[in-house]
């Protein structure tokens, strides 16, 4: 397979895209530059996405992937061809695959599909009849897959820095093992195996005559697979815990080392310790609102009601008290007026006044008299002045009801209260890993440590255990009075049969991929450089195994590598698949140099990318493929260079001819 031309439309930071892609046979290097953020990954996603198609989902994503700097200035679609060629029975085809994605009337995104194979037109649609569509797409996929099958394109359009996330040797070995298998076409002979191993468990079932051994054979299948089911769940918390190794283990060595910021730990458990306590502070505060409400019950709904009752009435009283006239000495009864009149005239007499002669009781009557002549006919004149003022201040009362307030608080401290204990679990867990050397991470890490060993003895005894079952399964036959059932018969030797084809076919390339392994990791693995000895794949596929080993007669073991040297390991076993697998795809690789160093940059600029397949597009940043040193060791190799140019005004990227300014010397 070789990618031709690229081109996108309206697609992510492109606006318009159109870039020839051919390389030369003695010039397999196609160099795209570009700052970060400038449209590589971008350009890696348009030939992903024109080979497999984007599954926009729905509105917010067709925005998402839509070019900004298109919105209201041209038609909002999406679209991305691809021209590539490829080899079917021995023949050459040249190839143009259309994607085109747009907004129906009801805003859900809708796709069209267009290949053209020398002339020969498929095409579907979203709008296109099921059937029709049905056939159709059949056609493309199966005219892709013949190519470079979705699967298998993780091995060959890969980001670099992905190898260098496989720091454990067992999660290696698997991810070489499962590469092998789908790119060697193994993996089609094991499933073939384990499909024809059911098969035989079910006819066998049906071919037994006797119940008892019926049941007894259906109950060794049924703990059979139990015991498989055991097996894989083993192996699964063996990866999540190797998962965690991985991700814990800086982590892990900084505790252990005791640089783990306690102070930063002391705030945060400050400030988590200060949530609790004004939790606690407004619970108390809120019980006791509650109380002063019940308390004050009446005050609060009962005299409001009242008052509302009660306001015009109330209302009528104070307005005649107001407008009356009448003396206050009107309320006043004849005792009090003669106690007033005696304590002036002794007043009076004191200063020379002779007032002897004056009876204080018959002035006192005089008064009263006069008082009653002048007084009013009052209407309510029966309430005390007491009684007034008491209606004064219940008509003049501010009068709030706490209800709503207190209803609303409730809410917000029932979830406080819930949560609570999650962040007192919170500042448990950060207490245990302040003082001294009680880490619970460096503990949780060790147990995990031991549990990843643990659990490997127990998935060798699962192992065991479910061979000495199958040995069990193998021993029930159909009847030997009976005539041989062909079928029968055939289906026990279909199982051994795909699993000799497929280990086989691996003994057959074994040698090939040991020896191009050991002369490229000799080449480019630059902590062992020229000392590998040899390199090892075991021949049987369901327990394949991978190891290198030093002159000196040691196995270099892969958990032992730094990040950079892992990455050289996988991407020289992905340069083997390329060359002795099924297909002949194009590599294409983002981020080229991943985590390596200077040393190993080197190794792979000279020896690797120049020899990695027959179209390697190399999607860089200039502090990766440096334009003034590193460049030059790969220009002979160059077909095709361009830089990626970010246009933030007009949120595009646009494509110049170069790599940073330099031209490539063709």
């Amino acid at each position: 397979m070789l990618i031709k031309r690229i081109r996108a439309k309206n697609f992510k930071t492109y606006l318009e895209l159109d870039l020839n892609l051919e390389t030369d046979p003695d010039k397999p290097i196609v160099l795209i530059g570009g700052a970060n953020g400038g449209g590589k990954t971008t350009f890696f996603d348009a030939i992903y996405g024109a080979l497999y198609g984007l599954n926009i989902s729905n509105e917010k994503h067709f925005n998402e992937l839509l070019n900004a700097g298109a919105l209201g200035k041209v038609a909002e679609t999406i679209e991305l061809e691809l021209f590539f060629s490829g080899r079917v029975l021995n023949q050459e085809q040249s190839y143009v695959l259309t994607r085109t994605y747009m907004l129906n009337t009801a805003k859900r995104p809708v796709e069209s599909v267009k290949l053209n194979m020398n002339g020969s037109i498929f095409q579907y649609g979203t709008a296109t009849p099921a059937a029709q569509r049905a056939e159709q797409e059949a056609q493309v996929n199966k005219i892709i897959k013949g190519n470079l099958p979705e699967e298998l394109s993780r091995y060959f359009l890969f980001d670099a820095m992905e190898a260098g996330n496989l720091l454990k040797e067992d999660r290696l070995n698997r991810v070489i093992r499962e590469n092998i298998e789908n790119v060697m076409g193994f993996n089609r002979y094991l499933s073939f195996g384990k499909t024809a191993e059911a098969l035989t468990q079910d006819y066998t079932a049906q071919m037994l005559d006797l119940e008892n051994e019926k049941k007894e054979y259906l109950e060794l299948v049924e703990q059979k697979r139990k015991e498989d089911q055991n097996h894989q769940d083993l192996k699964d918390r063996r990866k999540e815990a190797l998962d965690f190794s991985v991700s814990n283990k800086e982590l892990y060595d900084t505790l252990k080392a005791g640089m783990n910021e306690e102070s930063t730990l002391n705030n945060k458990v400050k400030q988590l310790e200060e949530e609790i306590n004004n939790l606690e502070i407004e619970e108390k505060q809120y019980k006791s609102d509650v109380n002063e409400f019940i308390k004050n019950f009446e005050l609060h709904i009962s005299l409001p009601k009242l008052v509302e009752v009660l306001q015009n009435d109330i209302a009528l009283i104070l307005n005649e008290r107001e407008s009356s006239n009448a003396d206050a000495l009107s309320h006043l009864n004849k005792e009090a007026i003669e106690n007033v009149l005696g304590k002036a005239i002794n007043v009076l007499t004191k200063k020379g006044i002779d007032l002897a002669n004056i009876s204080i009781s018959q002035l006192a009557e005089t008064v009263l008299k006069a008082l009653d002549e002048n007084s009013q006919d009052l209407e309510y004149d029966y309430f005390q002045t007491s009684e007034v003022e008491a209606l004064k201040k219940l008509v003049n009362g501010n009068y709030q009801n706490p209800y709503p307030s207190i209803t609303h608080r409730k809410k917000i401290l029932e979830k406080d209260i819930a949560n609570a204990h999650k962040t007192k679990k919170q500042i448990e867990d950060l207490k245990s890993q302040i003082s001294g050397k009680d880490y619970s991470l460096i503990k949780a890490y060790e147990e995990n440590e031991g549990a990843i060993k643990n659990l490997k003895t127990q998935i060798e005894d699962k192992d065991k255990e479910i061979t000495k079952i199958s040995g069990k399964i193998q021993q029930f036959d159909i009847p030997t009075t009976e005539e041989p059932d062909p079928k029968f018969e055939t289906l026990k030797k279909l199982q051994p049969l795909f699993d000799e084809i497929a280990n086989t076919l691996l003994k057959n390339k074994k040698d090939k991929i040991e020896s191009t392994m050991k002369r490229d990791l000799n080449l480019n693995l630059a902590a062992y450089q020229d000392v590998i000895d040899r390199v090892e794949l075991s021949e049987d596929l369901k327990n394949l195994n991978f190891s290198i080993y030093h002159k000196a007669g040691n196995e270099i073991y892969l958990s032992q590598l730094n990040t950079a040297s892992t990455q050289v390991v996988v991407q020289v076993l992905l340069k083997a698949l390329h060359e002795f697998g099924d297909y002949d795809p194009p590599v294409m690789i983002d981020t080229v140099m991943g985590v390596l160093d200077e040393t190993s940059r080197t190794t792979l600029l000279e020896n690797y990318f120049p020899e990695l397949s027959h179209q390697t597009i190399l999607l860089s940043s200039d502090s990766e493929v440096r334009p003034a040193t590193d460049l030059q060791k790969i220009e002979p190799f160059i077909s095709k260079s361009y830089t990626l140019i970010r246009d933030k005004e007009a949120q595009k990227t646009d494509v110049e001819e170069g790599y940073f300014g330099r031209t490539i010397n063709n």
